[in-house]
Parts: C-alpha cells; sequence; structure tokens
C-alpha cells in the first residue's frame, strides 16, 4: 500500500528505445516532467537512428513495435536531442535502470559528435530493489507492487511516465520529500557521469568509487585465471573487493569461485588439458567443496552492473596512470585553424589524429583500449576506443585551448546550457 505522505519533488523521467544492439540505434525517446511531486508535461519523439547503427532486428521490434517504416520521415538525434535537452533544462533524468537509458544517450550523441549532458542521473531500479521485496524488478512488476496504473510497456512516452510515478510512490513509501533526501537516505541512484580529469579528484588504480557498491560478493573467495577480455587482473581482483568479496591469487581449501577468462564452458569435457588452478578447482569441486567455475561473463552478471558501465569505470583506472595524455596535436591543430569555420567543423579538424584513422594494431590514446570492428568512424578518426574516451579528449582540450587562449567557434546554444548546475 502506498502511503498518503506526498513528495515535493522535481525531476524529468526520460525512456529510450534501440532499433538493435548498438547503444547508438536510438529509435524512440519519452520524457516526462515532474513538479511538486506531480506530472506537469510529457513529451516523445520517434528518431531515425544514425547511419550504420539503423538496422531494425526482430527482436528489438518484437520489444517495441517500432520499424524502418516508422522512422522513415522521423528526425535524427541531432535534430531530436537539443529538444529534449530544452524540454529537460537542469532537472535530475530519472530511469529505470538508468545506466541503459544514460548510454544510449551518450553512444547516440557520440555519433553525432554532441556534447554529452552533464544532468545528474537517478535510477530507481537499485532503489526498488533497497525497499521492495519482489521475484523481479522490471518495470511492470514495480509497478504493479507499488499499485500504479498498468502501462504500455517499452514504449518511450508510457515508459517514461510510469518510471516518475515509480519515483514518486517509492519517495513517498521512505517519506522522503526531495531529491536530495532520497540521495542521503539510500546511498544509491544519484549517479553524475565521470568523464576524465574534469570528474573531479583522482582517485587511486584499483579504486571503482565510481560504481555503487552492493554486497554481491561478499562471503565469496574468488580466484581468477586466464587473459580477461574486460579487466586487467588486478582490475578484476579490485572489483571484488569493491562488491564485498575477498580476492585470492591461488585456488585453496577457502575458493569459493574460479573465474576463468579463457574458459568455453563446452570444452568442460574429461580429457581436456584444463589451467592448473582450473584443474585444482575442478578436483576440489569433485571432493566436495563448494567452488564455481565462472566465466568473465558470469562475473559481469553477477555483479549485477551494465557492460558499458564497467568499461567506462575501467577506463577511468587505466587514464590515472597517464594524467599527461593529451596529444600535443590537439594543441598545434588548434592554433592551426580559422576560427571562423563552424563549431563541428572546427572541432573535427583540431582533434582529428595526424595519422590518419585507427587500424587494429593501433590503441587509444586515452587509455590504451583497442578498437572494436564495429568502432565509430568518428571515433578511429580521434583514435579513441569509446564515447566515453572521445567526450574525455574533447573535455581536455577545450579546457586546454581555454588556458592557453586559444579562439574556437562558439558552441551551439544547447551545448553550453543544458544540465549545468
Amino acid at each position: 500500500m502506498t502511503s498518503t505522505f506526498a513528495p515535493t519533488i522535481d525531476f524529468t523521467a526520460i525512456d529510450v528505445e534501440t532499433a538493435n544492439s548498438s547503444r547508438a540505434s536510438v529509435c524512440a525517446a519519452g520524457l516526462t516532467k515532474v513538479r511538486g511531486g506531480q506530472v506537469v508535461e510529457a513529451a516523445s519523439w520517434l528518431v531515425a537512428p544514425p547511419e550504420g547503427h539503423d538496422v531494425f532486428l526482430p527482436r528489438n521490434v518484437a520489444i517495441h513495435r517500432i520499424t524502418a517504416e516508422h522512422v522513415a520521415d522521423a528526425p535524427s538525434w541531432a535534430t531530436v536531442f537539443p529538444q529534449m535537452m530544452e524540454f529537460v533544462g537542469a532537472d535530475a533524468l530519472v530511469a529505470h535502470n538508468a545506466p541503459f537509458d544514460r548510454s544510449v544517450v551518450h553512444q547516440a550523441c557520440s555519433a553525432y559528435d554532441l556534447d554529452w549532458p552533464e544532468s545528474t542521473w537517478i535510477d530507481t531500479l537499485p532503489l526498488a530493489r533497497r525497499m521492495l521485496t519482489l521475484g523481479s524488478y522490471s518495470l511492470p512488476f514495480v509497478a504493479q507492487a507499488l499499485g500504479l496504473a498498468e502501462t504500455v510497456h517499452h514504449e518511450a512516452s508510457e515508459d517514461a511516465l510510469q518510471a516518475a510515478q515509480i519515483l514518486i510512490a517509492l519517495c513517498a513509501k521512505a517519506g522522503m520529500s526531495t531529491l536530495a533526501e532520497l540521495h542521503a537516505g539510500t546511498q544509491i541512484g544519484a549517479r553524475t557521469p565521470r568523464t576524465g580529469s574534469s570528474a573531479g579528484p583522482a582517485r587511486a588504480t584499483g579504486d571503482f568509487s565510481g560504481l555503487v557498491a552492493t554486497d554481491v560478493l561478499a562471503g565469496e573467495k574468488v580466484v581468477f585465471t586466464g587473459t580477461l577480455m574486460l579487466s586487467s587482473r588486478a582490475e578484476a581482483q579490485a572489483l571484488v573487493t569493491h562488491f564485498g568479496g575477498t580476492a585470492q591469487a591461488g585456488v585453496t581449501k577457502a575458493t569459493t569461485i574460479l573465474v576463468s577468462g579463457e574458459l568455453d564452458p563446452r570444452s568442460l569435457r574429461p580429457g581436456v588439458e584444463l589451467s592448473r588452478k582450473l584443474e585444482k578447482a575442478m578436483l576440489l569441486a569433485a571432493g566436495g567443496q563448494p567452488v564455481e567455475i565462472w566465466t568473465e561473463d558470469d562475473f559481469h552478471r553477477r555483479l549485477d552492473v551494465g557492460r558499458d558501465e564497467l568499461e567506462a569505470a575501467t577506463r577511468e583506472q587505466r587514464v590515472l596512470s597517464n594524467p599527461g595524455w593529451l596529444p600535443s596535436y590537439v594543441i598545434d591543430q588548434a592554433r592551426a585553424l580559422d576560427g571562423a569555420s563552424t563549431y563541428q567543423t572546427w572541432l573535427r579538424a583540431a582533434l582529428r589524429h595526424p595519422a590518419g584513422r585507427a587500424s587494429g594494431d593501433d590503441m587509444c590514446i586515452r587509455c590504451g583500449g583497442i578498437f572494436e570492428t564495429d568502432t565509430y568512424w568518428m571515433l578511429l578518426e580521434r583514435r579513441v576506443c569509446s564515447g566515453d574516451c572521445n567526450e574525455a579528449l574533447k573535455r581536455k582540450a577545450k579546457s586546454e585551448w581555454s588556458k592557453l587562449g586559444i579562439a574556437r567557434p562558439e558552441a551551439p546554444a544547447y551545448a553550453e546550457s543544458y544540465g549545468r548546475r
């Protein structure tokens, strides 16, 4: 039963849908504005996904029922995004499973070289997990548990409305009247994007305090073997500690989990050659010790943190050891440019790597990461491996240009005003 307490909170809820597995493939967006704990306004858009991310997969269409024909005449993200940010203003953005929506917004912006919004994001999913006891914490189940009216799930405007109503109901249940109380009272939810040195004081390598901690590995003794794809061994061990577990160097009788970075579960058959750690863990398990064998994907799923969020946090750790990573050519090229160019043209020329687009043997200029086969062309041109590193490159370059008095064209008005605190 929902409390009669009425929170007086202000925010904007958001929901986005994608055409395929690419986070840049946004095809719909919905917003719901709340003032004083009441829904006061809503807006929604169909969006034509950017070129290269515009294939509509049957799985996605089955979820949201949007097809390529529906967006044939729809505006691009470059047109829709400024309209959305004008609607949002300085509000915090609320979503159910916010890392997904935030990642879509960021990656779609990167596809058009738009600056990411600096809005605070609040995630109703971990808040619901903290306050409710349910079999599933997907948006419809949480809404039903809070006594909210049923809406059309995976319709952007409806899901944005439902996310707004969920936050209002959870605040009422907790007796919290402001978003500041919500954050202070739960220690979850409100997150501000961190991108490079502009995100505040540097943390020691291996400090994953940028990720919301849970106790999902409490009591577990975890050992890693083989080559990990996403993390170094030290980074993976730091993640274990951050999520309440204990990282061990080798398999012992206390070990409860062995994570094998190169493990193909189909290869676990009699007679196969195993690493020493894996062989020892298998023997202990056969002898009755409760030790589980995980793949790296199993490990990430247990942490219950989105892959994009883990990757961003890992990149942040790596760049801390290389504070002077901004290449000198970014300064030299900016000095040589004519300030009369348009903002986007000037920015592209200033940040373009002088040796051309990255190939398979090159590494990211910021974090040393590798380039995937589907890395967006603009990122390859700048030799940054992700939207996170691209945004960090832009911010650090702008900071240095300003310090050195290098003139540049004025950014679009929305890029200088939205979401600023």
